[in-house]
Order: structure tokens, then C-alpha cells, then sequence
């Protein structure tokens, strides 16, 4: 049977046979509970830190008994440290050292010197860096588009990224953990019609991640570019309409996921892309599989 070039099929991704590869969460469940963790002596530092997924992040480590906690947003972020303080209090925790820096991540000289403050707070290295800072443009089509608003979401996810890469990833190879998560999103592995900016945007974080890891695996880095679910946040409601009925995840599953990829070194998820929707116990189990196969990486298959 002939296909025609014309097939709408031929213009669609692999993205649902990807997602399904293990079973799908929606919310958090017991094997990522974060108070199963022990991150006593840990740190992480979690930019976009101010509401939605990184809040929720900075609460998730400190259950998990994180040490030092740094935050940096363009925002305040003075709740965040009150609910961080609180969540450990709750869970019988240390109380940590939590540190907040205002910080636009497309700003060279304004993430620089978070990494100056940051290199004295946390003793020269730093366990964690969750790249959490984000945006999403409205969404139209290239040519209707507003080149300053579309090229505003590579700037912060990409140039953000990589700045915050840049000026870290020195303080990260000096601890054991070593880890880097860099957010990236579903959206990076489907095309929906008005979405260009910020989907090519995090499917190039894909790829800036896939360089984190060959530049720097032979040191220890462990870099994962990761999906934080479909979560109802104020980026995401810049989604239209009609696509918001996707936003059905809880914000913890996300939270529970980096805790969890943060409790012990992935190294075989180094370099990869893996989705908070996954069941951890079940992919864990699949890790031969995926190294195997070198899997959950972007290439041209012939």
C-alpha cells in the first residue's frame, strides 16, 4: 500500500509511543515519596523558584531533608522560604539553610553573580541544579507571531539554560552528586500548530543537554533533560483553550520525581530525556533496556 506525501499521519511524532512507555502517574505515589529520602548534607538550587513546579520542588526537598535549599526568581520569593521552612518542621526535619537570590536568567551579569553568592553560600560546590525557569509565548502561527515575544521563550529556556549551566556546572563537579535537571517538556516532541517557539525551544534543550553530558560525563556530571507533566501553572495557562484540557497532572509529581532523581546518582539516565508521567519503580526496572537502546535521545532514524 502507497502512502501519500499528503498524509497528515506523515506530519505527526512518536510522542504517544514514547509516553507510554511504562506506565502513566498523574499525581504522586509512595515509591518517590520524598520522606522515604535522606538528603541530610545535600544542596540544590532551583531557579523559577517563586510558584508552581519549582515552589513546589523547594518544599518536596526540604521533606526529603535537603540541607540548603537556594532559590532564585525574578519575584519575591519570601512565601516560598515560609512554606520550605514549614514543610520540614512538618516532616521532622533539620531545618535548612534556605537562601533566596532575585535572578533574571537571561542576564548574564544577574546569573553570574547569583553563582558568586551561591559559591560562598554553599562552600564551593553544589549537589543539585534544577533548571526550572521558563517561558511560554502565546501562541500563533510563524507568520502572525510577535518576533520579540517568540524569540523571548528561547531566550529564557535556552539562554537561560545554558547561562545558569554555564556559570554552575563548576560548582556541581565539585560534590558527589553531580546532578543537573534541565526542564524540558513533552511539548518538545510534538507540533502543535502555534507553538513553534517554545516547543523548538525545549526540544533544542534536548540537545543542550545531550552536550552537558558529553562535555562533562567524563568528570561525573549527570544531566537529565526532564518533563515536569501537564501541570494547571500560570505559564502553562498560557496554552490555549482548547489545549489546557491536557494540564491534569498535580504539581507534586513533578516535585516527588526530582527528589527522587536526586536521591542517588542516575547515571544511566545521563544524557536522556525521561517525563515525571512515567512510574520510576517501572522505568528503574527498564534501565538496561534504555541503555541498551540508547534511548529517550533525539536522532535521525534510518
Amino acid at each position: 500500500m502507497s502512502i501519500s506525501a499528503q498524509d497528515p499521519s506523515l506530519r505527526e511524532t512518536n510522542w504517544p509511543v514514547a509516553a507510554s512507555y511504562v506506565s502513566v502517574r498523574k499525581d504522586t505515589y509512595p515509591f518517590i515519596d520524598p520522606s522515604k529520602a535522606d538528603l541530610t548534607g545535600k544542596s540544590v538550587l532551583i531557579t523559577g523558584a517563586s510558584k508552581g513546579i519549582g515552589k513546589a520542588t523547594a518544599i518536596s526537598f526540604a521533606i526529603a531533608g535537603c540541607s540548603k535549599i537556594l532559590l532564585t526568581a525574578r519575584s519575591d520569593l519570601a512565601d516560598v522560604e515560609i512554606a520550605v521552612h514549614n514543610a520540614a518542621r512538618k516532616a521532622n526535619r533539620p531545618q535548612p539553610v534556605v537562601y533566596s537570590m532575585k535572578v533574571d536568567v537571561t542576564s548574564e551579569d544577574s546569573v553570574r553573580a547569583a553563582a558568586e553568592t551561591a559559591k560562598d553560600v554553599l562552600d564551593g560546590s553544589l549537589d543539585v541544579l534544577i533548571n526550572n525557569a521558563g517561558y511560554l509565548e502565546d501562541w500563533k502561527p510563524i507568520a502572525e507571531s510577535q518576533p520579540s515575544e517568540w524569540w523571548r521563550s528561547w531566550e529564557t529556556n535556552i539562554k537561560g539554560t545554558y547561562l545558569a549551566a554555564h556559570f554552575f556546572i563548576p560548582l556541581l563537579l565539585k560534590s558527589q552528586t553531580k546532578t543537573i535537571v534541565n526542564i524540558s517538556s513533552g511539548g518538545a516532541h510534538v507540533i502543535f500548530p502555534g507553538a513553534s517557539a517554545y516547543q523548538t525551544s525545549k526540544f533544542a534543550l534536548c540537545r543542550l543537554n545531550e552536550f552537558m553530558d558529553k562535555e562533562y560525563y567524563e568528570q561525573g556530571l549527570v544531566a537529565i533533560s526532564l518533563h515536569p507533566g501537564g501541570v494547571k501553572t500560570e505559564l502553562a495557562m498560557n496554552m490555549p483553550p482548547d489545549r489546557q484540557s491536557l494540564l491534569t497532572d498535580t504539581p507534586e509529581l513533578a516535585a516527588d520525581t526530582l527528589v527522587w532523581l536526586a536521591r542517588e546518582r542516575r547515571d544511566w539516565l545521563a544524557g536522556r530525556f525521561a517525563s515525571v508521567s512515567w512510574d520510576m519503580e517501572e522505568l528503574e526496572q527498564k534501565k538496561q533496556d534504555v541503555v541498551q537502546r540508547n534511548l529517550f535521545k533525539f536522532r535521525v532514524l534510518i
